[in-house]
């Protein structure tokens, strides 16, 4: 990945990049190291652990799915948290999600160290401190490099996980139940299993370190539900099946004090090939979620510092796209757990984090549903709500109070310390309330207006779906010009006139609602600034734009989101409740226009050129079919009966004012506009004929 022209993230990341990334974070020290320590506290019953684990994460997946297909924005859990939230929660779910990603990559380079021992006589806490270097260095040099490393690393490991899992599945069934080492099964009852399914909870924290790269995949809102949902099952049967095979041909006397399990269960049931692989599996399991470990942190010093809460220099972003401050920070917090803790110790710790921001990730949905915000419109929404959610919840409050008083006195001491941080640094310097502000509306005044157009603005970082009509909303839309001295309450008006007779609805009513959304980009300029007013409709299905242009300029005052910023046009976007994220979508796609195609709409003379420079490579005409006109034959006729060239298309049929579908069996009448776009190439030049073959010519 590298930086865009302004220094942005980009999207570089696909679905096997998003997979990966999320894959390679979990499989390492909960299969690789972990069996042995949950085997000594559960026996083999810890096998039930680890699927336990993986069925009760489902409802965080599906909530940071949700979460990262409405904010798809770098920061991950942290972002939404505290746009949720507010900043004072956010801030102390930013530290603790960071630090429990610190904890879990610490976790990571102690197995990592341990496998490195059967290969190398080195002191294994000085080869961890030069591995975190090797991969702070790999992640400053690109996010897309690293992602293509982990995807890579996650294939082998697969690969090798399987053939060990199917050779010690064949083993186990030769030995029989009670020739193998899983009878008894339950050696401490139950209550051992559930103690245990906190502690392993951990191996399923990855599942969040793909939202905190959201702002970097490519078409997020579908990539992202389906990524994590392909890795949670894989990890959660690797997981199962693997502990299954470690439990089952290793002895408990042995299995209950080794740091390299699967090594110990790969030499039982695996030639020496394949033990070797296994070796090189684990180191590659340790580097992928070490590597996808720093890569998703580091995004979180890098969100907290661009809202105020850190200095702003953590949150710059290099010339290689990547946040160096956040990444050394970060590589340099986990050599520190490292050279501290023990592994076990290490687990606990990340576990409780883990549960933490999990629970707050499921609270954080119940809350942005609540606020009705008009913007916040996931592609993807959590099924059963607010079921799931609430069991979310439950689940990381049971589970971090099985964890004892260390998880839970860190836990403490870390949100005092946060909160702290707080008050005494970030207070002042960030405006934002959270949406818990737009669900107790009782506070009034303090309910955060400017929420709605971030998450406006994070939603059109999506991109355009097959489905999203970018080209027909530009080619259908009305072109307005006001006098010199018009203000934006007049434009509105206009604007707002001509939308009420397309909705149906009374022209006051179509103006209180772009006042009441509040959704307003502003695309400065210093030659033609724009702004972006956004509304959401119920009566209508199609999305709908009027454009007004002021060739003197119109100031946004703060009632319409603005500061006084003079713009020369404004672009009323009308969309629909019943697809708000296509609407967004359209309005991200049109922003991202302006900022090269303003000069040009504000020169343009006609309605065609306004539309044209909103639509690259394609060109606009518009023609009215009057029976004395050179297009008259075409009246009478059939939409399909039309043949165009290559490329073009009608776009809008205006009748009497009215817009109507453009439908294959509409016939066109005399006295209608038709709209055409197509190539630059083959459209005629303006006051030619419509570029058709037609027997009536």
């Amino acid at each position: 990945m590298g930086a865009g022209g302004n220094g942005r993230l980009t999207r570089s990341l696909g679905l096997r990049h998003v997979f990966a990334l999320s894959t390679g974070a979990m499989l390492s020290s909960g299969l690789f190291l972990l069996p042995g320590l949950a085997a000594a506290k559960a026996g083999p019953a810890a096998v039930l652990a680890y699927l336990i684990a993986g069925v009760l994460a489902v409802p965080a997946m599906l909530s940071v799915a949700e979460l990262s297909t409405a904010l798809p924005k770098a920061g991950g859990a942290y972002y939404f948290l505290e746009r949720a939230l507010g900043p004072s929660v956010g801030t102390m779910a930013g530290f603790g999600t960071w630090l429990s990603l610190v904890l879990k990559d610490a976790f990571a380079m102690v197995g990592m160290s341990a496998y490195l021992v059967l290969i190398v006589d080195i002191d294994s806490r000085s080869l961890a401190l030069v591995l975190i270097t090797l991969f702070m260095v790999v992640n400053i040099a690109g996010s897309k490099a690293s992602a293509s490393l982990q995807l890579c690393m996650v294939a082998f490991v697969v690969a090798v996980l399987g053939w060990f899992i199917v050779s010690g599945l064949l083993e186990t069934r030769s030995r029989g139940f009670d020739g193998s080492n899983l009878d008894p099964f339950f050696t401490t009852g139950s209550s051992g299993v559930f103690a245990v399914v906190g502690l392993v909870f951990v191996s399923y924290g990855g599942l969040t370190k793909v939202a905190s790269a959201a702002e970097e995949v490519e078409d997020p809102s579908q990539r992202i539900p389906l990524g994590m949902a392909l890795s949670l099952m894989v990890a959660t049967a690797l997981y199962t099946l693997g502990v299954l095979v470690a439990v089952a041909v290793v002895p408990p006397e042995v299995l209950h004090g080794d740091l390299v399990p699967i090594h110990t269960a790969a030499k039982a049931v695996l030639p020496s090939v394949g033990v070797w692989l296994i070796v090189v599996a684990a180191l590659a399991a340790f580097a992928s979620a070490v590597n996808a470990g720093i890569m998703a942190a580091a995004r979180y010093p890098m969100a907290m510092a661009r809202d105020g809460l850190l200095p702003a220099r953590i949150g710059v972003v290099g010339s290689r796209g990547t946040p160096v401050a956040g990444i050394v920070v970060t590589s340099g917090a986990i050599a520190v757990v490292v050279m501290v803790f023990d592994a076990e110790s290490i687990a606990k710790l990340a576990s409780a984090f883990v549960l933490l921001t999990l629970g707050l990730v499921n609270l954080a949905v119940l809350v942005l549903r609540a606020s009705r915000i008009a913007s916040y419109a996931p592609a993807f929404r959590t099924p059963l709500y607010p079921v799931t959610q609430f069991a979310g919840i439950l689940v990381s409050v049971v589970l971090i109070s099985r964890l004892g008083p260390l998880a839970w006195g860190f836990v403490i001491v870390v949100s005092v310390l946060s909160w702290t941080w707080h008050r005494l640094y970030a207070t002042g310097r960030t405006k934002r309330a959270g949406a818990v502000r737009n669900v107790f509306r009782r506070w009034g005044e303090d309910v955060d207006t400017g929420l709605d157009r971030e998450m406006s603005a994070a939603m059109a970082g999506h991109g355009l779906r097959s489905g999203d009509d970018y080209t027909g909303l530009v080619a259908r839309a009305a072109v307005l010009s006001i006098p010199e001295g018009t203000g934006i309450a007049e434009a509105a008006d206009r604007a707002s006139a001509v939308l009420a007779d397309r909705i149906g609805l009374p022209r006051e009513h179509v103006t209180e609602r772009f006042l009441e959304t509040g959704s307003l980009w502003i695309q400065p300029s210093d030659d033609h600034p724009t702004a972006t007013p956004i509304a959401l409709f119920e009566a209508i299905d199609d999305d709908l734009l009027v454009i007004v242009r002021a060739s003197t300029g119109i100031s946004i005052p703060v009632t319409w989101g603005g500061s006084g910023e003079r713009v020369n046009a404004l672009f009323f976007l009308a969309g629909t409740t019943a697809n708000p994220g296509r609407s967004l979508r359209l309005a991200g796609e049109l922003a991202g226009f302006l900022h090269s195609g303003a000069r040009m709409v504000g020169r343009a003379m006609t309605e065609e050129e306004v539309k044209t420079a909103l639509l690259p490579d394609l060109s606009v005409r518009q023609y009215a079919l009057l029976p004395e006109g050179h297009d008259a034959g075409l009246i009478g006729h059939r939409i399909a009966e039309l043949v165009f060239p290559d490329g073009v298309e009608v776009a809008a049929v205006t009748r009497f004012g009215v817009v109507l579908p453009v439908e294959p069996d509409l016939v066109l009448e005399a006295d209608d506009h038709l709209t055409v776009f197509g190539p630059e190439e083959v459209m005629p030049s303006a006051g030619e004929p419509v570029p058709i073959a037609h027997p009536d010519r």
